[in-house]
């Protein structure tokens, strides 16, 4: 709670600062293409697709730099297969004379999350940005098709627990017209968590401006 209070302050002091005829409102939404890193012995992670969706306050700082803070709502996460898991009775003991086994399941994570990204305009329409970004996970699901035998041991199906992300996006855009831009942006997390791994998240989406 005293990270959300922190970034509102500092969003509202933003827009406070910002001159009403060098800016303007807008949405945007898009695809995400992400995984878990780095992988472990034991665990592989792949990209999993995902969405986003939300809305952002940009303006003018200098002739070709802008700030444009955001709040978006993510539906992102990984494919996860969790290899050598070994067959156990109702204590957690392995089974003995049984193989292992691997386990591939999907962990969906919905994000609230608050980029703080300064454009550059290389021309009149092409734009590189960057900045830092600031997730709360407000949920988690795991899915999965295979099913566990029952009273097995379920220990290596990483939940997680942790609902702060933190870390830097990189980019870059285009202004098809006045209000619409094609935007692509990679996402890398900073901060380990679940376990000890971060977040690589790319998205690709459209911007309109209001």
């Amino acid at each position: 709670m005293k990270k959300i209070l922190f970034i509102s302050l500092i969003l509202v002091s933003i827009l406070s600062y910002a001159q009403d005829d060098q800016s303007n409102f807008g949405i945007k939404a898009g695809a995400t293409y992400g995984k878990f890193i780095p992988e472990e012995n034991s665990t592989e992670f792949q990209y999993l697709l995902g969405f986003y969706a939300g809305g952002f306050y940009n303006f003018k700082i200098e002739e070709q730099w802008r700030f444009q803070p955001e709040l978006l709502f993510a539906l992102q996460g990984s494919k996860i297969t969790s290899r050598d898991n070994a067959l156990t009775d109702i204590n957690g003991n392995p089974l003995p004379g049984t193989s292992t086994f691997n386990f591939q399941y999907e962990l969906y994570e919905l994000t609230i999350s608050i980029p703080l990204i300064v454009k550059l305009y290389l021309s009149k329409k092409f734009y590189v940005e960057s900045g830092p970004q600031f997730g709360f996970i407000i949920d988690r699901n795991v899915t999965s098709s295979q099913v566990l035998l029952d009273g097995n041991d379920n220990s290596f199906v990483n939940e997680g627990n942790e609902n702060f992300d933190f870390g830097v996006g990189i980019g870059a855009g285009y202004d098809i017209s006045q209000n619409i831009s094609l935007n692509f942006r990679a996402y890398n997390g900073l901060v380990k968590r679940n376990g000890g791994f971060k977040s690589l998240v790319f998205n690709l989406g459209i911007e309109y401006n209001l």
